[in-house]
């Protein structure tokens, strides 16, 4: 199972995100389904059933000894990645409790058997992939509103039609 901890985007958040990008973006690359409009929280990979139920268990402990509380994002600040070729959309800020949960749940992938992920967290939500150049910087700036009150232990499953997200487990955040 290739796994990571996310931010569903609601579906009214997921339409305002594409009807955002497809109008107001011209790119060279690959524009990513609305279903598949996340934040990642952090990145597992590969784990056995036996270690997703593990990596479950120490959730549910870490969060009931501290718990984390819901909050909004404003997505207002794109970018782009040229090693990677992702043109993304994220936050300017994001609440400390956010990059906390986080820092946590990257810990207790790695307590797992996932891979350290060493990169400093910054939320965002993938638009194009495969962007063999930065879009032009948009005209009109965005500032689309992303509510969260949980995230999710999320599964990547590879397909006929590209991949897709499913949700494998989720927690609810007070």
């Amino acid at each position: 199972m290739r796994l990571f901890f996310a931010l569903e985007a609601e579906p009214a958040t997921a339409l305002e995100l594409a009807n955002w990008r497809d109008t107001r973006l011209v790119a060279d690359g690959r524009p990513v389904p609305p279903a598949n409009f996340h934040i990642t929280l952090a990145f597992i990979g590969e784990l056995s059933h036996a270690k997703v139920d593990r990596l479950a268990d120490a959730v549910d402990t870490r969060l009931e000894d501290s718990p984390h509380k819901a909050g909004s994002l404003s997505l207002d600040s794109p970018g782009y990645w040229s090693k990677a070729g992702i043109y993304w959309l994220g936050p300017a800020q994001w609440p400390q409790d956010l990059g906390d949960l986080a820092r946590k749940l990257r810990g207790l992938a790695t307590g797992a058997g996932a891979r350290k992920d060493n990169n400093p967290f910054r939320p965002h939500v993938t638009l194009f992939r495969r962007c063999e150049r930065p879009p032009a910087a948009p005209i009109t700036p965005p500032a689309i509103g992303w509510h969260y009150g949980h995230f999710s232990l999320m599964e990547s499953v590879q397909g006929k039609g590209g991949v897709s997200y499913r949700a494998v487990t989720g927690w609810g955040l007070s």
